[in-house]
């Protein structure tokens, strides 16, 4: 309380003074006084000024942040560094602007607009929330139009906040003369002058934005197809379109798009599917943007509304908001997320992705790709442990070049690697090998068994010991695992302590690095007696999934729905955790025992389980 009173007592005083100050700084000057004596009285006086009226902002920015960390921890914000999703910030004012921050599942940040100044405070705040570092870096940071609402973040963040956070790029296309605007938008002449006057403080990282350029950033991919038209006299009307490619998902971002880039891009590049995403950020807020051809061209399941209560619900009476969600709901809309209702974690559409263990020991891999891929697969998962044997490629000294050729084949089949299972435990001969060719395959995670067995054979029944031994091996191979890009995963198998989905997460926690994560094996869970739910009781969210159904008494490895899991309470429990990664399929069994030409309709099937899977995680 007394820290409090201080506190209070030095903003009162430093109000109080900044306000008084100008009178005793014009106060009449006594008649002996020369008139140099007076030019410094008031240059002195205009200092002491200056000084306190930076002590109050500054007073008051630390009060702001101090309340924001509060919310924010209140609002139970996610730090999803290295794993996909978007962030869609709410407005601290229930104000119209945009403000997304993203992250991939290689460590990349990247933010688009960012919204007014107001939401400075905030912005940051929630930034470390989101990376977990005390001072967040942005690889891209994009902008949209110059406009207030979109770009006032970023302007302030490079003139009074650049030791507190920091970013390599930043991707616009503004005219660069304001005088542009000039006759109808003094708001976007004011945008345009901040930021050529900062310009030269960030001259060698602004990239301009130009319609073709396909940027990567890390694992996202973005795609623009308009930028500034001079051709339009609006500031709406010079936002940037672009699709961003993310983990399997495409994400559609207008800006404040209006009416006339909708058409062009829709004209321009309608007809070669570029336009279809699984999610769309409305333009202009949800109203008065692109027109309805544009939304039909996109096709969402999923739109983002960074939306004040006002706008969306058209309190004014004068916005076109309702018209706009009459036309998603006739579109098929499947899911709305709305920055009035708080700040909120978006995660990528999950790949469904399948083990290549659905085949025989030694079945031709390139097969395996042209097989998967036809059937529809978003990923594959290499069973490197169907591949110790005598003659396998995987153990021959040119193991990276038919790992190389395996993923140059994915490639032309239109679908990727994303995971690989090593043989045998953490401390495994092949553990090395299997880093070096995950990342060549080009895929992310590596499942990796624990080290379930103590030297004398016996089962670790003990957490502590478990723990203890397991990190040890772990932490041998993570330079070698940041050295590739490849992320290990421990699972829950089936003896000891490597049963407890709790100690597999307590183990990652202990390892305490961001080449560490977990898989859940749900199947594994049951057969030990584990309910999906306890997911729940788990200090650590899962990383991965595999997915696969038994009856209970054994690691059967069945097709979802053939056995005896709550396969609602599984995607219910997801939900509730918050889980942001793949559907990776582990129902192999079905398919290995079956005769080859059988293999496509079980595959078939399982993908079909999968999407419904899917479908309820969301």
């Amino acid at each position: 309380m007394r820290f409090k009173s201080v506190l209070s007592w030095i903003l009162v005083f430093a109000l109080v003074f900044a306000t008084a100050l100008p009178a005793f700084a014009a106060a009449p000057q006594a008649a002996s006084a020369a008139a140099a004596a007076q030019d410094d009285t008031e240059r002195f006086g205009a200092d002491i000024l200056s000084f306190f009226q930076n002590l109050f902002s500054k007073i008051r920015s630390w009060f702001a942040q101090i309340k924001y960390r509060s919310e924010i921890k209140k609002e139970k914000v996610s730090n999803t560094m290295n794993q996909n999703a978007i962030h869609m910030l709410r407005s601290v004012t229930d104000t119209i602007g945009d403000s997304f921050i993203i992250t991939t599942e290689d460590g990349k940040v990247i933010v688009i607009d960012g919204g007014h100044k107001t939401e400075a405070d905030y912005f940051v705040e929630y930034l470390k929330a989101v990376t977990g570092q005390k001072k967040p870096h942005i690889d891209a940071w994009f902008l949209s139009h110059p406009h207030d609402d979109h770009c006032e973040v970023f302007l302030e963040i490079v003139e009074h906040r650049s030791r507190a956070v920091t970013f390599d790029k930043v991707y616009a296309n503004f005219p660069e003369d304001p005088a542009f605007y000039d006759s109808y938008d003094s708001w976007a002449v004011t945008i345009v002058s901040d930021y050529n006057r900062l310009l030269p403080t960030f001259a060698d990282r602004a990239v301009s934005l130009t319609e073709g350029d396909v940027f990567r950033i890390g694992a996202a991919k973005f795609t623009v197809f308009y930028t500034f038209n001079s051709e339009w006299k609006s500031c709406n009307e010079a936002s940037a379109i672009m699709r961003m490619d993310l983990g399997g998902t495409s994400v559609m971002f207008t800006g404040d798009a209006g009416v006339n880039a909708g058409n062009y891009v829709v004209e321009k590049y309608g007809d070669s599917g570029q336009l279809d995403c699984d999610y769309c950020k409305m333009a202009h807020h949800g109203q008065d943007g692109v027109d309805r051809n544009f939304y039909e061209a996109v096709s969402p399941e999923v739109c983002l509304w960074p939306t004040p209560t006002w706008v969306y619900e058209n309190t004014n009476g004068n916005l076109k908001t309702l018209e706009v969600r009459a036309w998603m709901e006739e579109l098929g809309v499947k899911k709305h997320y709305k920055s009035f209702e708080g700040s909120v974690v978006i995660g990528m559409k999950p790949r469904i992705v399948t083990t290549t263990d659905v085949f025989e020991e030694g079945y031709d891999a390139a097969t395996a790709v042209d097989r998967l891929a036809a059937l529809g697969y978003d990923g594959i998962d290499m069973g490197f442990d169907y591949w110790v044997f005598d003659g396998s490629p995987f153990l021959a000294d040119d193991y990276l070049d038919w790992a190389k050729g395996l993923k140059a084949r994915a490639d032309a089949a239109g679908i990727v690697y994303t995971h690989a299972h090593a043989p045998g435990e953490a401390d495994s001969e092949y553990l090395g090998r299997s880093i070096e060719a995950t990342a060549a395959l080009g895929a992310r995670y590596l499942v990796v068994h624990p080290i379930f067995r103590d030297s004398a054979g016996n089962e670790i029944k003990s957490k502590a010991a478990f723990i203890r031994t397991n990190a040890k091996a772990i932490k041998k191979w993570l330079p070698k695992a940041q050295e590739c890009g490849v992320v290990l995963l421990s699972e829950n198998i089936l003896w000891g302590a490597s049963s407890d989905p709790r100690i597999i997460a307590e183990l990652v926690e202990a390892v305490d690095s961001d080449w560490f994560g977990w898989c859940f094996d749900v199947g594994h869970a049951w057969c030990c007696g584990y309910a999906p739910d306890v997911l729940k009781a788990c200090a650590v969210a899962p990383m991965s999934l595999h997915i696969q159904d038994n009856d209970g008494s054994g690691d059967q490895h069945l097709i979802p729905g053939d056995g005896t899991i709550d396969w609602t309470l599984f995607t219910k429990t997801l939900r509730e955790i918050g889980y942001l990664g793949d559907c990776v399929m582990e129902a192999h069994h079905q398919s290995l025992e079956a005769p080859d030409a059988e293999r496509d309709a079980i595959l078939a099937r399982l993908l079909e389980t999968a999407q419904t899977i899917r479908a309820d995680m969301r």
